[in-house]
């Protein structure tokens, strides 16, 4: 991350994922790292990454036991909670596998313990809620830093699915705490699972624009140069962590409306979202325009063609004081050309097929479209190690 430009386009966080643990101990009743994969223990590799201008993130889980059956903080958060500290643990994600995940105010409870434990700490820690759910959205405020609102999200359909549940939630989104759609697919072959190089582009300008966690899913070592340039787009970026804090929504849309039976299957984290999405006709032909307000009075808007041969999105009058710029006129910039799209009263962009997208900011067109360049403000950017 440091060598690759990640940490200094403003990733700071280096996550290490489930399996990581092997026991408690019997005396102290601490988590125990697996010796082969940490001889030196956790809190040495943690003081490493810190050496690096970074920080540390681990994992554990609200149930019995973690998703891949390792011990989880069931009944143990207080103890976990000061370990972690003890480690020097920046994040800290607690997924939801092998607990209550139909009762609501028992994973509101479970999830208000480990906060309570990790505030009692002293240290500051991101709390990231796993719980792959959209209810968690209302109330994730009062419990923690970050929550996913959906299942994994690994092909394409499950990338639209995951983006059509987080539309319905933009009014939870603030500073200091946000919607988690899940981690960005990769567009490299060697990966499990990957995207078109159009398709990783356009997840990463959408999720810039819900204001989503920025959390690289691939091997970063191993990232693809189109993946980097991708994932260190510092205009792109600005726009994630644009001090104003608005998650995007959509301002025009002709995509088929979605059913409430649709939108409750995908919320069903126990199934495939890719399979269900492609149980219900998979991914539609069909384009819409997202809009993030930004600190400054301008919009990113991110323009999709979600399924289909390339075409042409328009956004006119209407749609661009729907992202709430108020002008006859805009002057147009856009964020992956970097270069001036010029003064017109409709944003008019040429859009590749099945899955691309542009991504453009307007403003008034007495104003300034670009950005002013320099440091990238440092926001919830990080690297996950799975």
């Amino acid at each position: 991350m440091v060598s690759n430009g990640l940490r200094d386009a403003g990733y700071q966080y280096v996550n290490v994922d489930d399996c990581w643990a092997v026991t408690r101990d019997p005396h102290t009743y601490e988590l125990v790292p697996d010796p082969q994969a940490f001889p030196e223990g956790i809190k040495a590799v943690a003081d490493y990454v810190h050496s690096k201008g970074l920080r540390f993130g681990i994992y554990t889980d609200r149930g019995y036991k973690t998703c891949a059956g390792r011990p989880a903080s069931s009944g143990w958060e207080g103890v976990d909670a000061a370990t972690f500290a003890s480690w020097g643990v920046d994040y800290l994600k607690e997924d939801s596998c092998n607990a209550d995940s139909v009762n609501h105010e028992v994973a509101f409870a479970d999830y208000g313990r480990m906060r309570d434990a990790l505030n009692a700490t002293g240290r500051p820690i991101l709390f990231s809620l796993c719980g792959w759910h959209d209810w968690y959205s209302p109330v994730g405020a009062a419990l923690g830093n970050s929550w996913r609102i959906s299942g994994d999200v690994n092909k394409w359909p499950s990338v639209y699915a995951s983006a059509m549940i987080n539309a319905e939630l933009s009014a939870n989104a603030g500073p200091g705490a946000w919607n988690d759609p899940d981690m960005l697919v990769g567009s490299s072959p060697a990966a499990a699972m990957y995207n078109t190089q159009e398709q990783s582009r356009t997840q990463f300008s959408l999720w810039a624009a819900m204001a989503a966690p920025l959390l690289i899913g691939s091997n970063v070592i191993g990232l693809t140069k189109y993946d980097l340039e991708t994932y260190t787009n510092a205009e792109v970026i600005a726009v994630n962590q644009d001090a104003l804090g608005e998650q995007a929504t959509i301002i025009k849309d002709n995509c088929p409306e979605r059913t409430l039976e649709q939108l409750q299957a995908w919320r069903d984290p126990a199934r495939s979202l890719d399979e269900l999405v492609a149980g219900s006709g998979g991914v539609p032909e069909c384009t819409q325009v997202w809009a993030k307000p930004l600190s400054d009075g301008s919009a990113a808007l991110v323009l999709i063609n979600w399924s289909g041969p390339s075409t042409v999105v328009e956004c006119d009058d209407a749609c661009v004081r729907a992202a709430g710029v108020d002008a006859g006129t805009v002057s147009a910039y856009d964020l992956w050309e970097h270069r001036d799209l010029g003064v017109m009263d409709t944003v008019k962009v040429p859009v590749g097929a099945d899955g691309a997208s542009a991504m453009v900011r307007v403003s008034s067109a007495a104003g300034v479209a670009r950005f002013a360049q320099g440091a990238v403000p440092r926001g919830a950017l990080s690297a996950a190690v799975r």
